[in-house]
């Protein structure tokens, strides 16, 4: 039986801020590949020195921008400074 790749596993994603446009940006990322068999056969990562370039797609951009937003809510309401 033959082991193929059946898709990958997003396991990290690390925001930083961008020093060109002061906004938010994917820094590094690691994900694993998954078999048919659902074992895992290689982990890589993305943003690194010597990894795989990777630019986010528009609605990616767009969603991370969002996600930021409403976790900066969250804080600042835990926080009490709302």
């Amino acid at each position: 039986m033959a082991i193929t790749l059946k898709g990958i596993r997003v396991e990290t994603v690390n925001l930083g801020r961008d020093a060109d446009s002061g906004g938010t940006k994917i820094s590094s990322a690691s994900y694993s590949l998954i078999s048919s068999a659902d074992m895992v056969l290689a982990k890589q990562s993305i943003g690194g020195y010597g990894d795989t370039p990777l630019e986010p797609s528009p609605d990616t951009i767009k969603a991370m921008r969002e996600f930021v937003r409403l976790y900066q809510q969250d804080i600042t309401r835990v926080l009490g400074l709302e």
